[in-house]
This record gives structure tokens, C-alpha cells and sequence, in this order.
């Protein structure tokens, strides 16, 4: 009745999150297809805490993890019940009298002395018969026992180290939610640059159109070549090209991230941007520190302890077995060192990268000021006649793309700097 009341809590949450189509395959009737039809939520614009609310809420990572948690708990209640329904088998063997002198003076009213040599010397054989069997039978009660004690013992390693496995599987549930915001934020992060490429693109295309109108006016006055006029049309195709490629790029994106979070694809679905990026130096924490914290090194701990516990409580025939369990103690150790250098390497790698993209933004604010007070000198120019308005237009798209550049750069110091901060909470990437 247990089982089947699990079974069916499973069966629902299944078919809770989506609704089925069963139907046979075209190609063999007696294969079943099962296909799920979502209902999608429609929405117009998004900004990044909704899109990681729902991707947590519809991650299908963790809901399998949920029921592997689950399921651990119910084959570990499942061996408890058992050992504790494990009964061993008894047999006390009683004896009979089985030689002359125990027939003629058994010492139990129950079992009269015998005078008649014939009834001794047959009482004799008849009862040594009984006493091997009722022998045999304690014997095999003996070996039963053993087999089920063996049983016992090896049903208690494999309940222990299901609670182990279900430590672990918190830890990694909590380790792929802090994964999945991650990998969402850059996702979104991603977007949001490519939007903001696709907006300065499409206005520097109106100024290179706008440039082969006055290399076509010039040419016609004789004041340019032929070969100015092509040069300006390559460009305006190789910029349409770019252009197309990275809106189909910024397009699939936007599919996939409607998909991951479960609402409807929209081409012009707004994306918000981020809260002002605030540019701070990187706070680094201490790498014991993070060690300490992280989820990998706390289920490789889990894992020592396991390894630790059955050589305690494991029950081994010969000395290859008592040795096997050393030797499994050795392995995780040394799994344990492995893994600490590893995140090691992977620490100093997030710092490092997320420090160069801090250095990354002082430098395009730099550059991005620098433009900006020449731009300011051009339009004295324009203002004082010396150059065109048409040049200051140039020279307002060069701003314009170090505006984008420096909104790209503050972007991807956001993804590491997040990156950086998950480290604190036990992920280690």
C-alpha cells in the first residue's frame, strides 16, 4: 500500500506540470508516444527577476532532483522496514539417551529406564539417529542465521549510504539552483547586449547610407571617384549582413530563453534592463574559506564519512574485503584533494576574470569621456562653420559606440561579478 501511494504522489506531480497526448507510433503500433502540451504564458515585456523566478519555478533539473530526493527516502524506509521484519531462524536441538547407560538411567520421569537388553540396544540406535538429525537441523538454523544476519548487515550499508546519497542530493539541488540563476542572468545579460548592438547597428547604417549619398552627390559634381561611391555601397551590404546575422542570433536566443522560462515567444518582447550596474572593485573572499563553503567539497565529505562508516560496519568474509574498504577510504581522500585543487584553479580564475572586467569598465569610461570632450570640440567646429553637420553626425555615432561598448563591458562585469558573489554561497564554477 506504500509503494502504491508513492507511485501515484509520482505519477501526479508528473502529469501535474503538463498535459499529455498519448498516441501510437505511425511506424509500430506498440510504441507509445507521449507528448506534452504547455500552456504558455503570454507576456510583452520581462525583466531579470521575472525571468529568474520562473526559470527556478520551471526547472525541470530540479523537479527531478525533488523526486530522486524522494525516492532515496522511500528505498531507505523501504530496507528499514525490512531488517526490522528479518526474523532469524531458531531451533534448540534437544537429547535422547544414546548410549546403554543413559537408557537404563535417564533421570527424566518422562522417559522410563529400560531392563530388556533387546529395547536397550535398540533405543540406543533409534536415539543416536535422532540426536544427528535434531544435530543437523540446529546446524541448519546455524547457517540460516548467518545468511540472514549477512543479509541484515548488507541491507544496513545499502539504508546508510541511501541517506548519505540523500545529504547529497540537497546539496545538489541547492548547488543547480544557484547554477540555473547563474546561467540565466548571462543568458539575459547576453540578450540585452545583443539588443543594444542590434539599436547602435541600425543607426550607423543610417549614417553609412546617409555617406553614400554624399560620395553619389560628389561623384556626380566630379568631386569623387566611382570607386568612392562602390567602396560606400560594400560597406552598407557587409553592415546589412552583420546586422542580419546578429538579430537571427539575438532572435534564437529569445526562443530559447522563452522556452526555458515557459512563456510564448514574442519577437518583440521588451527586455528591461538591469538595475543601474553599481561598478565596485572585487571582493575577494579567502579560499579556505570558500572551500569550506562549497557544495562540491561538503558532498565529498559526505562521501569520506560513508567510505569511513562501512569499514566499521561492513562485515567481510576475508582480508581482501577489510582490505577493499581501506582502499575505497583512500579513493574518496584522495578524490577530496583532487577536488579542493580543482576549485582552487577555479577560484583564482573567477577573480581574475571578473577583475579584468572591472578594469574593462574604468577603461571604456575612460575612452567614453575622452570621446565625449572631443565631441564637445566638434560642435564648436560645427558651430564655427569649419566642418559639416554631417561629420559631427559621424563623429556622434563614435560616442554612440563607446556608449555600447562601455554597456557591454558593465554587462559582462555584472554576469562575473555575480559569478564571483555565488562563490560565497557554496558554488564554485
Amino acid at each position: 500500500m506504500k509503494k502504491t501511494i508513492i507511485s501515484l504522489s509520482a505519477a501526479l506531480l508528473l502529469l501535474s506540470s503538463s498535459v499529455y497526448v498519448y498516441a501510437d507510433s505511425l511506424l509500430d503500433p506498440d510504441q507509445h508516444v507521449y507528448v506534452n502540451e504547455d500552456v504558455l504564458e503570454t507576456v510583452s515585456s520581462v525583466n531579470l527577476d521575472f525571468v529568474l523566478d520562473k526559470a527556478l519555478k520551471d526547472s525541470h533539473n530540479l523537479s527531478l532532483l525533488a523526486l530522486k530526493y524522494a525516492a532515496q527516502g522511500s528505498k531507505k524506509s523501504d530496507l528499514e522496514q525490512q531488517m526490522d521484519n528479518m526474523s532469524s531462524a531458531s531451533f534448540a536441538p534437544g537429547h535422547l539417551p544414546s548410549t546403554p547407560e543413559e537408557v537404563t538411567n535417564t533421570g527424566n520421569p518422562l522417559l522410563p529406564n529400560l531392563t530388556e537388553p533387546a529395547d536397550i540396544a535398540w533405543t540406543v540406535v533409534q536415539n543416536n539417529a535422532m540426536n544427528q538429525m535434531m544435530q543437523g537441523m540446529g546446524a541448519l538454523a546455524g547457517g540460516m542465521n548467518a545468511i540472514i544476519a549477512a543479509q541484515r548487515a548488507q541491507m544496513n550499508t545499502a539504508a546508510h549510504q541511501l541517506g548519505t546519497d540523500q545529504r547529497n542530493s540537497l546539496l545538489q539541488t541547492d548547488e543547480a539552483k544557484a547554477g540555473i540563476r547563474l546561467q540565466t542572468i548571462a543568458q539575459y545579460v547576453q540578450l540585452l547586449g545583443q539588443k543594444k548592438q542590434l539599436a547602435f547597428m541600425n543607426e550607423y547604417e543610417g549614417v553609412m547610407e546617409k555617406e553614400l549619398l554624399r560620395a553619389t552627390l560628389l561623384s556626380q559634381q566630379g568631386l569623387a571617384s566611382s570607386e568612392d561611391v562602390l567602396t560606400a555601397q560594400k560597406a552598407i551590404h557587409k553592415q546589412k549582413d552583420d546586422t542580419t546575422i546578429l538579430l537571427n542570433n539575438y532572435r534564437l536566443g529569445l526562443v530559447q530563453l522563452s522556452t526555458d522560462i515557459g512563456i510564448s515567444y514574442d519577437p518583440n518582447l521588451i527586455l528591461q534592463d538591469i538595475d543601474p550596474i553599481s561598478v565596485q572593485p572585487i571582493a575577494e573572499t579567502d579560499t579556505i574559506t570558500l572551500l569550506k563553503s562549497s557544495y562540491q567539497m561538503k558532498s565529498s565529505g559526505n562521501n569520506i564519512d560513508e567510505a569511513v562508516w562501512e569499514t566499521d560496519h561492513t562485515v567481510t568474509q576475508n582480508t581482501y574485503g577489510e582490505t577493499y574498504l581501506g582502499v575505497n577510504v583512500a579513493i574518496n581522500g584522495q578524490k577530496n584533494e583532487q577536488m579542493q585543487l580543482e576549485l582552487t584553479k577555479k577560484i583564482q580564475s573567477t577573480y581574475n576574470d571578473a577583475k579584468n572586467a572591472y578594469a574593462a569598465v574604468l577603461t571604456e569610461q575612460r575612452n567614453l569621456t575622452d570621446v565625449q570632450a572631443d565631441l564637445k570640440k566638434m560642435k564648436i567646429r560645427y558651430e564655427a562653420g569649419v566642418i559639416s553637420k554631417h561629420d559631427l553626425n559621424k563623429f556622434q555615432i563614435k560616442v554612440d559606440q563607446n556608449e555600447t561598448t562601455l554597456a557591454a563591458a558593465k554587462l559582462k562585469y555584472y554576469v562575473l561579478n555575480e559569478k564571483g558573489k555565488a562563490m560565497d554561497t557554496g558554488f564554485i564554477q
